[in-house]
């Protein structure tokens, strides 16, 4: 039994070579149409809309009054496929060749695509949204999940509108995308002795036979060569980070601000907080003891000088309030508030910032 797709609005290109064989063999497009199981007059559509014109040839001796169209053309099936006459013929001819219909179909198709599924106060709103945010430093995953109710777009929509004009932003107002310069090598500290216990393959083992809810990443970052730096403790668990300047980028400055940070905490919070700590080879990290220290009682481009630590923790506010796809579109500060102490925060003078407010750019000091 034969199965009919005659309400299948769109023809594939197998039914258009079909199309084709059935003109190139003579047959009408009533029979083409019950081939391809459509009605005549789609297919009586397709070859009217999709026929190719090929000029008469009579260069020489060109007559004024000499009938270049020719009436079969304007009869059923409107093309020369199947004419016997064609290779002699003089006259406009029209064929209908199904891999080139299939093509300016798909460019039809494409084209009405193009556009904005909006109404104009709609898109008015998103792009003077999307514009404010841009500037704040936002990223369009960001704008998403803080317009989840207002705006029905993707990100790859954002980036079609400012690829095609629409928004009152350019490439160039985006976030930059973090590259990253090729880490030089750094050399192991001379006193080799440190090491021992303390490499990855060491943090490895220790993972196998403990669970730890959480694993810090301390680094330094670099401003200027030989001005200030900053301390950046990442929790991978959730992303959140804090950070603090330091004058200079030696082993005595990091000590003294985990020094510092028992202090504040208490060793038994500190602890808890601080589980596992992973560093590089820097020299700034070459004095693990001071660091692993927990008491008595528990074994082992852009300078930061204009900058004091109460503008550098309002930096990494605004940066832990930035909603994550990880995370599920929480933010870092959403995620600790459910584990940790309020005091951790307090001491820290950490505080949420309202998702649309968060600036992450010079933006912020303006």
């Amino acid at each position: 039994m034969k199965t009919s797709n005659i309400y299948n609005k769109h023809l594939t290109l197998s039914k258009r070579i079909q199309i084709e064989q059935g003109l190139n063999e003579g047959n009408s497009i009533t029979e083409i149409g019950e081939i391809i199981s459509k009605s005549p007059k789609t297919v009586y559509k397709e070859i009217k809309k999709h026929r190719q014109l090929v000029k008469c040839n009579r260069w020489n001796n060109y007559n004024k009054n000499y009938n270049v169209n020719c009436p079969k053309t304007k009869m059923l099936s409107f093309v020369c496929n199947n004419c016997e006459s064609r290779k002699g013929c003089r006259k406009n001819k029209y064929f209908y060749y199904a891999e080139d219909a299939h093509k300016s179909y798909l460019s039809s198709l494409s084209s009405s695509r193009i556009g904005i599924d909006q109404t104009s106060e709609e898109f008015n709103i998103l792009n003077k949204t999307t514009t404010a945010e841009i500037k704040n430093g936002h990223s369009f995953s960001m704008i998403i999940n803080n317009h989840k109710c207002e705006f029905n777009v993707g990100k790859r929509t954002l980036y079609n509108y400012v690829e095609k004009g629409y928004l009152n932003i350019i490439n160039l107002d985006l976030p930059k995308k973090v590259t990253y310069k090729k880490r030089a090598k750094r050399k192991p500290p001379k006193d080799t002795k440190i090491r021992i216990g303390r490499t990855y393959e060491d943090f490895l083992k220790e993972l196998n036979l403990n669970h730890y809810f959480n694993i810090v990443q301390m680094d330094t970052v670099e401003g200027k060569k030989g001005e200030s730096v900053l301390l950046t403790l990442l929790f991978t668990y959730d992303n959140f980070m804090i950070a603090f300047k330091l004058d200079k980028n030696d082993s005595d400055g990091v000590s003294k601000m985990f020094d510092y940070l028992k202090d504040l905490f208490g060793y038994e919070l500190f602890q808890k907080l601080f589980p596992i700590i992973l560093t590089d080879n820097g020299s700034e990290f070459s004095n693990p003891d001071t660091i692993e220290y927990n008491g008595p009682n528990i074994p082992k481009g852009l300078s930061f000088d204009n900058y004091n630590q109460e503008e550098i923790t309002l930096i990494i506010n605004h940066i832990n309030s930035v909603p994550r796809e990880k995370l599920n579109g929480m933010t870092p500060f959403e995620i600790r508030s459910h584990y940790v102490p309020k005091s951790f925060f307090d001491n820290l003078s950490l505080k949420s910032i309202n998702k649309t407010d968060v600036i992450l750019n010079k933006n912020l000091f303006k």
